[in-house]
């Protein structure tokens, strides 16, 4: 069994724990799970590219829309346990009220994401996952070194970090782009082998898309707040959420431009020392 093999059939067995968990109880831990468990399968498919047949190939379109109905349960989760952060003492009532509706939220898009998954849980689905997995492990092109999908993510990284220049301005729309790329790179980088160059680059890509993350989701909530309360002009719950926002954003384009500005980095020469030391000193 390849490498790129071994790696889908494990995702795919955790995708089915996390399909009966949610079947069994939404909560948000399974959402999360089965979400960014389909994220990781779209990587390595991505990553392997496989010859896919149509059955698979839509196997793979019920997958992403099963990730896109977790992504909606998934925000109100976080919306909500962010909003309970916010402890303007002024802002209770609406705090409660958005609270309430975000409750109702997820409850309509958790009914929606149950049915999507009671009619995918069957034999056919769990044999396409099988053959997708068979496909994906094929050798090909050298994808299955060990070492081959920590170079492609760092690559991808230094395309990405390229492609972003060094403006001192990231709009909000790219920003969001960024976040999507990043999650991908990451994942990329998780079917290598373990080592701890490995670790130190998925931390390090982790770190920019958790900052990225954190403004995005204070960005909805702000604008649900927006929503639900723009015929109050003064409303002190929408002043300490976009103080909040404010913040969160600074951090996240801090955080992208530090991450991009070490991958466009020249590599280390070695030291004149280094240079000068003998064949038979640097090979002992």
């Amino acid at each position: 069994m390849t490498l790129l093999e071994k790696r889908m059939r494990g995702l795919n067995r955790d995708l089915l724990t996390a399909i009966s968990k949610v079947l069994g109880d939404a909560k948000p831990k399974g959402v999360h799970r089965l979400r960014t468990t389909v994220r990781r399968i779209e990587s390595l498919v991505s990553y392997a590219n496989p010859d896919l047949g149509k059955k698979e190939e839509r196997t793979l379109e019920k997958m992403t829309d099963l990730r896109k109905r977790a992504g909606k349960v998934r925000d109100f989760d976080v919306q909500k346990d962010i909003l309970e952060t916010l402890g303007n003492g002024s802002a209770t009532k609406e705090r409660k009220a958005l609270a309430e509706l975000l409750q109702k939220k997820r409850e309509q898009r958790t009914k929606r994401l149950e049915s999507a998954l009671k009619k995918l849980h069957g034999a056919k689905f769990l044999s396409r996952l099988d053959q997708i997995a068979e496909l994906a492990g094929v050798l090909q092109d050298g994808k299955n070194s060990a070492s081959a999908p920590l170079e492609t993510a760092k690559a991808l990284l230094v395309e990405m970090a390229d492609d972003f220049g060094s403006s001192e301005t990231i709009k909000p729309s790219r920003l969001h782009e960024a976040r999507v790329a990043l999650k991908h790179i990451r994942y990329t980088a998780e079917l290598a082998e373990d080592s701890a160059e490995q670790k130190d680059f998925m931390r390090e890509v982790k770190s920019a898309q958790d900052a990225i993350g954190d403004w995005h989701d204070w960005l909805e909530l702000t604008e649900r707040a927006e929503r639900r309360f723009s015929d109050r002009a003064n409303s002190p719950l929408l002043r300490e959420a976009r103080t909040v926002l404010s913040a969160r954003h600074s951090d996240a384009i801090s955080s992208v431009k530090k991450l991009f500005s070490k991958a466009q980095a020249p590599a280390k020469k070695p030291s004149r020392s280094d240079r000068s030391l003998p064949t038979a000193a640097r090979s002992a």
